[in-house]
């Protein structure tokens, strides 16, 4: 249906940011001279408070209805993505606005999930598939597409221009 294509769309461009960002997360620190135990550091806060988003993101689902949470999610992800990297500094800020980016664009996953399976139940499997496997895969190119940019416009452009797939 078309609003499972849609879905399978937000959801390809919201995990452009979200794969763009941990992938060269190390390069651009290092590139600004950090030293790369500060980039294991962020990367782990980014992942675990995406792994507590995704808890939080499926109850705000279950309770503001499917495409509130996701809109509500994309909608904090993307200033908070933007001041994080924004930050001249590794500041407490800084890292705030990561774990609150990464939350918030792994809340958006168990609605779209759900909301999949609701318009195909008789191919629930499939529609997580998509909602997983289709979505991540896309973001995946979306990330190549960042390095690319990268090599033209320098590395911390490119990462503000993959915030645009949330816009």
């Amino acid at each position: 249906s078309l609003n499972l294509l849609k879905l399978n769309l937000v959801m390809g461009l919201r995990s452009w940011s979200q794969v763009a960002l941990p992938s060269f997360l190390p390069l651009w620190l290092a590139q600004e001279g950090h030293p790369p135990t500060l980039a294991g550091g962020l990367l782990t806060v980014y992942l675990i408070s995406g792994a507590a988003g995704g808890f939080v993101g499926g109850w705000l689902g279950d309770r503001l209805g499917r495409k509130t949470c996701i809109i509500t999610c994309l909608a904090v992800s993307l200033p908070a993505m933007f001041v994080f990297l924004h930050s001249r500094e590794t500041s407490a800020l800084a890292w705030i606005m990561l774990a609150i980016s990464g939350g918030a664009l792994q809340g958006t996953l168990p609605s779209s999930i759900v909301w999949a399976q609701e318009m195909i139940p008789a191919n629930a499997a499939m529609a997580s598939g998509m909602m997983l496997g289709l979505a991540f895969g896309l973001g995946g190119a979306g990330a190549a597409v960042t390095g690319a940019l990268a090599d033209c416009v320098g590395l911390r452009t490119a990462l503000y221009w993959s915030l645009l797939p949330l816009a």
